[in-house]
């Protein structure tokens, strides 16, 4: 009788910061009802991967879930894979703490289910060479990885069937490949269907494995799925086929079949990840050629088998580069490691550093860094939550050696480019500047709330905004679509917002303007900019704890006329308040007459919600929600506030001016189509300036952060 082997797993995740609804309905729609019906086929054998996030939620929320998983594993009916605890990029994280996330994984799984895990999953299946000795020296034994892994490093389809040994500088460990067909077919094609692939691999000798290994979530929580996989029985179906087949196949768990079968040899696996993932890490024109050579490989079968799994998109950590948000949420993340380490050997056994470490893991989880086909870096819940995490871990490190009263300068290469960045920090703020951007204020964490005020996203354009421009180039045609042909859109008129940004949307960048500036042009990108300071490269320096940043530029007044603009940054040492200071110095031959703007970017979350709105002491503005569209003129002090975070962002200027505001509005793609996402509101502090020949001229702003007194 031909025998075939057949590993199934379920890897499950919510991100840290995911709301808690989000946990609930994943476990009611898709984790409970698989253990439901897992529980009644004793001969099915399964492995399970859950993430930090979720065994947190669990032990808070679901307790008896973990005890029935403890039940089934003692049974020998699952096998719990490992993993790093919060779900990093092991390729985007330091190896020590990749080493503690998986020691934290492994130290939860002693615990609950008395065992350690011997394979970890990796997230995203993002793979990099080195991590066969990360993996080897955290003791694990194997990973599951992507076919296309295999087949772009030079192996055949044939080759797919079992495990492979992959090393680096002599430490190994096994690799599966995950059969792609496999992912395809369960649960959304017959049974049959999947039974008769494996019929057709199946051998005399039995010693092939197929690899069935994906999302849990699809399950139950991908649209449809709960109504076909539990109330059509979709899942019992395909539990009861495994069971009267349980003759020829072999449901085994990874442990289980390593113990019976060798490896089929030795492989070196190149940088890749799954091909959406490698595709969505090219810039926007980059995915567009890709997808047209795709489209014209696949006319032509046979140059497709052959060539087809080398026409491979990007590399994981080019999101780096794509997004400078992300980057510098990474880079924040290494510097919070950094400190946290440096700490150790002075402080070990602190409470403080346990602390720091768990947030600082926490602020690792990989979702917010990235984007593709879901929100990911485009959910501003989800960038909020990363920074959470590491402000936190920050003031815990503080307790063991922070600034203490005083203000705290350095400079230093903070986003790995080659030049130089500078930090001013006190026990309240810290404030990230790069004077190469436009002498740009980039973060600034307000340290008591643990958030960064300017956690914004820039308009990008994206390839699936091809998608809206198309839906509205074909309305009125007249002819009948089914719905394959359309996309998901959560609101109509998408397109009419679909404006994008010449440069990151950062705070402290200057620029000049004409009088008949407007805000809908602001808003539309559309307003021509007369100087050249807003993208100038700064020169820079401390004055004690004050940075003094200064450019020679032009602005446009029948032709270029030369003018110096300097800036100086100083934070108060006992209050979250930074003083900018301005002194535009004009030696142009005509006079200007215009505006002079300062433009900042403030995130409070929400765009639409009536407890966040516009405000000034001055005079009563109506309570204008965040996502609109304002100016207000002759005013000195201006702010938003939030009231469910109880925090308020204002400004208070030296000389009264006009304050321009407008929401950064961003069309991303999620799991429900695409949708509009508030990603922060633009504030530009302008005041109208007359500059004759030789004139100098001073303005100064305080840019503050406060609680909110409580309601009533």
């Amino acid at each position: 009788m031909k025998r075939i082997n057949l590993i199934l797993g379920c890897h499950s995740h919510q991100p840290v910061g995911n709301f808690d609804f989000v946990f609930q309905d994943a476990y009611d729609m898709a984790y409970l009802p698989f253990v439901n019906v897992l529980e009644h086929f004793p001969d099915v054998r399964v492995t399970l991967h859950y993430t930090g996030p979720l065994w947190d939620w669990f032990l808070a929320h679901q307790p008896e879930y973990v005890t029935r998983l403890r039940g089934l594993v003692e049974r020998g009916q699952v096998e719990i894979m490992g993993g790093a605890y919060y779900e990093p990029m092991l390729c985007a994280i330091p190896e020590r703490d990749a080493l503690a996330q998986i020691g934290r994984m492994q130290a939860f799984c002693r615990e609950h289910f008395g065992t350690e895990p011997e394979g970890m999953w990796l997230a995203e299946r993002v793979w990099e060479p080195h991590m066969a000795r990360v993996l080897a020296e955290a003791g694990v034994k194997y990973a599951a990885l992507d076919d296309s892994h295999f087949l772009c490093s030079g192996l055949e389809p044939e080759d797919m069937y079992g495990c492979y040994m992959t090393e680096e500088e002599g430490a190994a460990i096994r690799v599966f490949p995950i059969l792609e067909r496999l992912r395809y077919l369960v649960p959304f094609h017959p049974v049959e269907e999947t039974i008769e692939y494996l019929r057709e691999r199946a051998t005399e000798d039995g010693s092939r494995c197929a690899v069935l290994h994906d999302d849990g979530e699809k399950f139950g929580t991908w649209p449809g799925t709960h109504h076909s996989v539990y109330e059509e029985g979709w899942l019992e179906e395909f539990f009861t086929a495994l069971t009267e087949n349980k003759e020829w196949i072999q449901s085994v768990t990874y442990s289980e079949y390593i113990k019976k079968h060798r490896p089929l040899g030795r492989t070196y696996l190149t940088c890749a990840s799954y091909q959406e993932m490698m595709t969505w890490a090219l810039p926007a024109y980059r995915q567009r050629g890709l997808k047209t050579a795709r489209e014209s490989l696949a006319r032509m079968p046979e140059l497709d088998a052959q060539c087809g799994p080398f026409l491979r998109g990007g590399f994981w950590r080019n999101f780096l580069t794509k997004y400078p948000e992300a980057n510098t949420m990474q880079k924040r993340m290494l510097r919070v490691s950094r400190r946290l380490y440096a700490l150790q050997g002075s402080h070990a056994g602190s409470p403080h550093l346990d602390e720091a470490e768990r947030l600082l893991h926490q602020g690792q989880c990989n979702c917010a860094y990235w984007h593709g086909q879901f929100g990911g870096l485009y959910l501003n819940h989800l960038r909020s939550a990363v920074y959470e995490k590491l402000i936190a871990a920050d003031r815990a490190l503080d307790a063991l050696g922070g600034p203490a009263g005083s203000v705290v300068v350095s400079t230093l290469d903070f986003d790995g480019d080659g030049r130089p960045e500078h930090v001013l920090e006190t026990d309240t703020l810290a404030a990230f500047v790069s004077p190469h951007d436009g002498g740009t204020l980039f973060e600034l964490d307000f340290k008591p709330g643990a958030f960064n005020i300017l956690n914004t996203l820039t308009r990008r354009e994206e390839p699936y905004h091809d998608e809206l421009r198309l839906e509205r180039e074909e309305e009125g045609d007249g002819r009948v679509r089914s719905i394959h042909d359309h996309f998901q859109s959560k609101e109509r008129g998408l397109d009419q917002i679909l404006f994008y940004d010449a440069y990151r949307r950062a705070s402290l960048r200057d620029h000049f303007y004409g009088r008949d500036l407007d805000v809908e042009a602001l808003y539309r990108n559309e307003t021509a900019d007369l100087g050249n300071f807003a993208q100038a490269d700064y020169a820079s320096s401390f004055r004690g704890t004050e940075l003094s940043l200064w450019a020679d530029g032009a602005v446009e007044c029948d032709g270029p006329q030369p003018l110096r603009l300097r800036k100086t940054v100083a934070l108060s040492p006992r209050e979250s308040r930074a003083e900018i200071a301005y002194d535009i110095s004009y030696d142009g031959a005509s006079a200007f007459c215009g505006i002079f703007g300062v433009e900042f970017s403030a995130n409070l979350l929400a765009g639409g919600a009536p407890d966040r709105y516009y405000y000034t002491p001055e005079r009563d503005l109506g309570r204008p929600m965040l996502g609109a569209r304002l100016r207000e003129g002759d005013l000195r002090q201006f702010s938003l506030r939030d009231e469910w975070l109880r925090l308020e962002v204002g400004w208070r200027l030296s000389e009264p001016g006009s304050f321009l505001a407008f929401p950064l509005e961003t069309v991303s793609q999620s799991e429900c189509g695409q949708e509009r996402v508030y990603q922060g509101s633009v504030v530009t502090v302008a005041w109208p300036v007359t500059l004759k020949p030789g004139a100098r001229l001073s303005r100064a702003l305080a840019f503050e952060v406060n609680w909110l007194a409580p309601a009533g």
